[in-house]
Formats: C-alpha cells, sequence, structure tokens
C-alpha cells in the first residue's frame, strides 16, 4: 500500500470517528469547502501545515495519518448516538426531541 493510499484511508477513519464530514473537516482548517474530498480521493497531498492542522482537528498525533501497522482500512466506526447528537445539536428542544425519536427508530 503506498503512502497515500494510508493517509487516505486514516484521514477518513479519524474524520469519521470525530463524526465529521469531508466539508465541515476542510472548512474547520480553513481550507476549500472540497479540500478533504480531494484529499481522500488522492487527487491532491496535504503540506506538513495542513497535515498539523489536520490532526489538530482531529485529535491525534499527526504520525496516526501515516501509520500502515493497523492502518484501518475495514474498519466501520459508527456511534450512532454520536452521530445523532451531531445532527441535532443547536435545535430548539421540541424539534429536537422529534428527531432524536426519528432517528433512533429508523438509523
Amino acid at each position: 500500500m503506498t503512502t497515500r493510499e494510508i493517509f487516505r484511508q486514516n484521514l477518513k477513519y479519524y474524520r469519521k470517528q470525530k463524526c465529521l464530514t469531508q466539508e465541515a473537516l476542510s472548512e474547520k482548517i480553513g481550507l476549500n469547502p472540497k479540500y478533504i474530498t480531494n484529499l481522500e480521493a488522492q487527487k491532491k497531498f496535504p503540506s506538513p501545515e495542513t497535515i498539523d492542522a489536520i490532526a489538530k482537528v482531529l485529535e491525534i498525533k499527526p504520525a496516526l495519518l501515516f501509520e500502515d501497522e493497523g492502518c484501518p482500512v475495514n474498519a466501520v466506526l459508527f456511534d450512532k448516538a454520536a452521530f445523532i447528537e451531531k445532527l441535532v445539536e443547536g435545535l430548539s428542544f421540541e424539534i429536537r426531541k422529534d428527531i432524536v425519536k426519528y432517528l433512533d427508530k429508523n438509523i
């Protein structure tokens, strides 16, 4: 597996672990909303400064983005409760309660 492929897979894994969309992570590091999409599609490769910024947002050491040993290639990571919480945070209490109930039942 190439360094770019390892980086892509690890980036995707740790991004999903933080319940961030590609666009949300791009915005948090202050770059074009499609930047992470392009990284994960291997259309671009980040600078060292961008790698540091990504790792900071993901709250990991930058080296983890290049770790081949135990690379989470086939890892399925989905925290249903965290996902629902991220979707509905900031909504009014009544709307939030209805959405949580619906999502919990249908996801």
